[in-house]
């Protein structure tokens, strides 16, 4: 999920750099690939997808969806990109603005994936991203007939199971840029520390 306009951070937050060489969205993406994910549809908005860059395997594999109606807000951006996401029997929902996913936490989401209910990842009873679909609420949501509603509020009708997660970043969702700074740095520091060990 990508096509907000990121007044708040004053900058699209797909193209943040998540390091040197790799932005959020250029993150989010090489970690699915790489976890075993065979599809990754993106939802951008019109200015966005003129900046779009990838290359080698991410150029195969990921497809844009551009949101021509960003007043409709997060709900419809879901929607056209579940639409793309019809045949799969699960599929996870992302937020661009969460570039910390680990293979770890897509591990502990998708061993408890059912076709009953959607997953929901939690840290200390707060529920994160990302969320794990069955094929049962992809197809809700792609027929539900409100663009404008909550997508919160659509998912609690729904069976809903909850995973508990030690890692506190699936609560994360980067809005302005001294909190982009302050994570980033934060990260930076940790993976250092992993280095030197």
């Amino acid at each position: 999920m990508a096509a907000g306009s990121s007044l708040r951070m004053g900058t699209p937050k797909a193209f943040l750099p998540f390091d040197e060489k790799t932005t959020f969205l250029e993150k989010i993406s090489s970690t699915y690939l790489q976890w075993g994910c065979n599809e990754i549809v993106v939802v951008i908005n019109k200015a966005s997808a003129k900046k779009v860059r990838f290359t080698g395997e991410q150029a195969e594999t990921v497809k844009f969806v551009v949101n021509d109606h960003l007043e409709f807000e997060r709900f419809y951006s879901v929607k056209l990109g579940l639409q793309k996401m019809k045949k799969s029997d699960f599929c996870f929902i992302q937020n661009v603005d969460n570039p910390f996913l680990t293979h770890d936490i897509l591990n502990n989401l998708y061993r408890e994936r059912s076709n009953e209910a959607y997953v929901v990842p939690t840290f200390e009873d707060k529920g994160g991203h990302p969320i794990l679909l069955n094929k049962k609420t992809i197809l809700y949501l792609c027929s539900f007939p409100d663009n404008t509603a909550n997508l919160r509020k659509v998912l609690g009708k729904m069976p809903c199971k909850k995973v508990k997660e030690q890692n506190s970043h699936i609560l994360v969702n980067i809005n302005e840029s001294e909190e982009y700074e302050r994570l980033m740095l934060l990260n930076k520091r940790k993976w250092n520390q992993s280095m030197i060990r």
